[in-house]
């Protein structure tokens, strides 16, 4: 028995005879009448009767045509299946950024990866430094290129500095104390943070730094954004501040309108940007080009500078 012999079978049955069936499958009569009749031969059983209306199935061809029809559905999709295996998975790199490189680096190094490599798709996530990580340790990501942490020692993960930067304390144009010089001129002011305060690691600019360093209480947090430009839109519509990457004073989005309250607490702290991956993982060849090219355009445009850091 063949699967075509019973698409014959089913032809026939749906077409109500031998001549409709012949012209839809593109078949001779002839050759269509020889198929089936060559499967009631193998089987020594009648499944179909000629009658002066036409065709009819016999008691035996109405039970073996619901087998037919399962047996050619499952086929279909087992062809499907094989057709969707054969052909090669879609390209796609994983990549987490914390806020200052989703804001500097990574944008700047995507339009050049992707004229390399026009169908790789790039997934890009923003989260935290501790839960980039975390989804790095995971397998969720292939790498991340984030803030690093002040204590990150781990044999797991592979860690390549790329850049120092900072954060500022920012309000909207015209904030009343814009002008402050110290941040406990600060004490009594609305924060907005992205990050969950109460959950420790979980904010990457996180005013408590300040306040706990220099003992001026728990700040008043007046909102808390998943979003760094959720955050932006509030404190452009509101007397809030915001301890936020400094990049985000140069960006097209807000530049001449966010202003940087500079307090000297804030003046000389820095942190270092870097990319972590995982030791035991190895990256995909479009991975490992993305890492390559953000190594280097770090490199090209001055912003490797790893001496001297002081983290916030």
């Amino acid at each position: 028995m063949r699967l075509q012999q019973l698409r014959d079978l089913l032809a026939v049955v749906s077409h109500g005879g031998y001549r409709a069936a012949a012209r839809a499958l593109d078949v001779s009569q002839a050759g269509l009448t020889k198929s089936l009749a060559k499967l009631e031969e193998e089987h020594d059983i009648v499944l179909i009767e000629r009658t002066s209306q036409g065709i009819a199935l016999t008691a035996a061809g109405e039970e073996f045509v619901s087998y037919a029809r399962a047996v050619l559905q499952e086929a279909d999709r087992a062809e499907a299946w094989l057709n969707r295996a054969r052909r090669p998975a879609p390209k796609q790199v994983k990549v987490g950024a914390s806020v200052e490189p989703s804001l500097r680096l990574v944008p700047s190094v995507l339009k050049d990866f992707r004229n390399a490599y026009p169908k790789t798709t790039i997934h890009l996530t923003q989260r935290s430094s501790n839960e980039l990580v975390a989804a790095v340790l995971d397998n969720r990501l292939d790498f991340a290129v984030m803030r690093l942490p002040q204590d990150m020692v781990s044999d797991d993960l592979n860690v390549q500095p790329l850049y120092s930067t900072s954060a500022a304390i920012m309000a909207r144009r015209g904030h009343p104390l814009s002008g402050a010089t110290s941040v406990s001129e600060l004490v009594d002011s609305h924060w907005i943070v992205v990050g969950d305060p109460s959950r420790p690691g979980h904010q990457d600019e996180s005013i408590q730094e300040l306040f706990l360093q220099h003992r001026l209480g728990r700040p008043r947090f007046a909102a808390v954004s998943d979003s760094v430009f959720g955050a932006i839109s509030m404190l452009l519509e509101s007397d809030c501040v915001a301890r936020l990457p400094a990049q985000l004073l140069r960006h097209p989005l807000t530049v001449g309108n966010l202003i940087e309250i500079a307090v000297r607490e804030q003046a000389d702290l820095a942190y270092q940007v870097g990319i972590v991956s995982k030791a035991a993982r190895r990256l995909s060849p479009e991975a490992a080009q993305l890492v390559a090219m953000l190594r280097s355009y770090a490199r090209l445009t001055g912003v490797l500078n790893l001496d001297g850091v002081s983290r916030a």
